[in-house]
């Protein structure tokens, strides 16, 4: 795949971690990543309901929490999508079989094994590092339990990292995985929000950390507009990029609108 050069798959942004991701080609795919569609308590109304979105084929799922697995939009989904398929954690199938799912509608992904959903997509599911609660501790749970998925559209490999704090393992595994988009979130963490258990993630200058140093070329910052006691500064990414990576591209997504997923052409150093 040659710089530049778009192969046929969009993203649309839904606010928090949720994703739209758009294959055309060799046919068309739509699958949901992380939606977060149903009105919570503490949390800003969502911009989108199910009937929004149109013909869904897929839902992956990062882990349990409520913004990444909103079991009552799943049910939803399914009901309006009678071959809806998603692939999550093992440990949700008996959740996923109660939205209505039938166990042949559901994947559970091996870590570090690539799935293919066609001829141009595959995933990889890689554990992340994450908590139910925060006297649990920071880890990967039980093995599959917080996941990350890496989707790779014929040579452009996009990263989602779901909510993941950094690791040595985690940083080892993206170093080497040719990560060209990384969708990463930045609302950080601190004494008094997990005083509240609120379980946090990656700082915004860890995001653009992380992402310059796996060598991608551009950060989707996610995960900060959702809760208004658990938001991130999508200033302070751009900041920090321009001034510490400033071949990183950084794309703030609007609500809803296409993003192209491309390798961005980068011109000649100057001699």
């Amino acid at each position: 795949m040659k710089k530049g050069q778009n192969m046929g798959a969009s993203l649309f942004w839904l606010g928090q971690s949720g994703f739209l991701m758009e294959v055309t080609a060799p046919r068309s795919l739509r699958i949901l990543i992380d939606p977060f569609l149903t009105p919570t308590r503490g949390a800003y109304d969502p911009r989108y309901q199910v009937e929004d979105l149109g013909p869904i084929d897929w839902i992956l799922s990062t882990h349990e929490h409520l913004d990444h697995f909103d079991w009552e939009s799943i049910v939803h989904l399914k009901k309006h999508n009678p071959g809806l398929q998603v692939m999550a954690p093992l440990h949700l199938k008996e959740r996923i079989v109660q939205a209505g799912f039938l166990p042949s509608e559901y994947l559970y992904p091996r870590l570090f094994e690539w799935v293919d959903l066609s001829s141009t997509l595959k995933i990889q599911a890689i554990p992340s590092v994450h908590a139910l609660h925060v006297e649990n501790g920071y880890d990967s749970g039980i093995p599959g339990q917080f996941l990350g998925y890496i989707m790779d559209f014929g040579g452009i490999r996009v990263y989602h990292s779901g909510d993941t704090i950094l690791s040595s393992s985690l940083f080892d595994t993206l170093k080497v995985a040719g990560i060209h988009v990384a969708l990463l979130p930045i609302n950080g963490r601190d004494f008094f929000r997990e005083r509240e258990d609120i379980v946090g993630n990656l700082t915004a200058c860890e995001a653009v950390e992380l992402a310059g140093r796996i060598g991608a070329k551009v950060l989707i910052p996610m995960h900060y507009d959702a809760f208004a006691n658990n938001l991130g500064d999508i200033g302070q990414v751009v900041r920090y990029a321009h001034e510490y990576w400033p071949e990183l591209s950084v794309a703030v997504l609007g609500y809803g609108q296409e993003w192209p997923i491309y390798i961005p052409r980068v011109l000649s150093s100057p001699k």
